[in-house]
């Protein structure tokens, strides 16, 4: 009899799970079908995404082609480069430093740099703090487009930069607005936030990133994007702004179109989907800096006055107020691809995207995730 009631349970609770499973099925189906929707609607070469459930769960997903000539699926996973989103890795490094007393929001940047000339020629030099290079606050220029940064770019797109010297193109410029006084997004400040880093802990940024995120939290997917050979890149292609006058498929016999080392701190990174969306669920769920702290990285400010907001940009997010609630996250471009990370809030949810082109805008890309999400929320709904 007792023998019985056990079998009974056990048949009991594998009937409730192969029921269960066709909702997770048709859940997976549903994405899937959006993702390809995305690729035919806004003729993409090929994408991935990825999914952490709240209970940790991966749903991984690719559609199109990696490459289109050639006709080669895009597999799962595929390793691109995540332009901007490698911000969040900065932003996590100084944040765990604010944890540990090393660093403070609101110091002055110039106590890191005294007795160095040059700093003195960096816009609002005397008047930036840590925050307000972590929200783009600070009024500093973007050494990106500067036109002596462009010029040499194309005279010679295989140099390898300093950091100083891609400092050294705005320098002496006037700022774009007075510090805390406005919004402008800007690589630069992240350049500078690396070599504090850096200063900080005497080590390398890249060195300190493995240590405290790459190797911690086994993302074996990601690394430095510092040569022109990065081994697993997929190949990309160049939209309309080919503003480095590459050549249109940006990977020919394993090397990169250019050397993408300069992004440094601004970037920096080869990566995939999988990755980002776990690397982003632990961001948001206290595996990566305390709870005060990040109360400060989702605080944003305004995207025009840089005053406190309910929306616009914390210290390495982008923060949305969506119809699923609050989604924090960051976009990034590179020659050749686009990435849109972001995390769900109410319903702890994580979505990674991915698209081999930068074809595309981050406005585009975080309603190709938000359509994703909400079969997410739906199912959880429904459940």
């Amino acid at each position: 009899m007792k023998n019985f009631f056990l079998l009974s349970i056990l048949s009991l609770l594998l009937t409730h799970s192969l029921l269960a499973q066709p909702d997770f099925f048709t859940l997976k189906a549903s994405l899937q079908s959006t993702l390809d929707s995305i690729i035919a609607e806004q003729s993409i070469p090929g994408a991935t995404a990825a999914i952490v459930m709240p209970d940790g769960q991966l749903i991984s997903l690719a559609a199109g082609y990696a490459d289109k000539e050639e006709k080669q699926a895009m597999p799962l996973g595929a390793q691109m480069l995540l332009g901007s989103v490698g911000k969040i890795f900065v932003s996590a490094l100084v944040l765990q430093l604010v944890d540990e007393g090393k660093i403070k929001l609101d110091e002055k940047v110039s106590s890191y740099f005294e007795g160095i000339a040059w700093y003195n020629k960096v816009p609002n030099a005397a008047d930036l703090t840590i925050t307000s290079l972590l929200n783009h606050t600070s009024g500093i220029p973007r050494y990106v487009f500067a036109p002596g940064f462009l010029a040499a770019i194309e005279k010679d797109p295989m140099r390898t930069w300093k950091p100083e010297e891609c400092l050294a193109v705005i320098l002496d410029q006037a700022p774009s607005h007075p510090t805390a006084k406005g919004w402008g997004y800007s690589d630069t400040n992240y350049i500078l936030l690396g070599m504090i880093i850096e200063k900080v802990t005497g080590e390398s940024y890249y060195q300190q990133l493995e240590e405290r995120v790459i190797a911690a939290f086994h993302l074996r997917h990601t690394y430095p994007s510092t040569q022109r050979e990065l081994p697993g890149l997929i190949q990309g292609y160049i939209g309309d702004n080919n503003f480095f006058k590459l050549p249109k498929k940006v990977v020919s016999d394993g090397l990169y179109a250019m050397n993408p080392q300069f992004e440094w701190t601004g970037g920096g990174l080869v990566t995939n989907v999988e990755d980002l969306a776990y690397f982003i669920k632990w961001l948001h769920t206290g595996k990566i800096m305390s709870t005060s702290t990040y109360q400060q990285f989702i605080k944003a400010a305004d995207f025009r006055t840089g005053a406190a907001a309910e929306t616009g940009y914390g210290l390495g997010t982008f923060v949305w107020n969506t119809a699923l609630g609050f989604s924090y996250g960051h976009a990034g471009v590179m020659p050749g691809y686009l990435t849109q990370v972001e995390y769900v809030k109410e319903n702890g949810v994580a979505i990674a995207f991915q698209m081999n082109t930068d074809q595309g805008s981050v406005r585009v890309n975080h309603e190709n995730v938000q359509r994703m999400a909400s079969w997410v929320v739906q199912f959880l709904a429904d459940k």
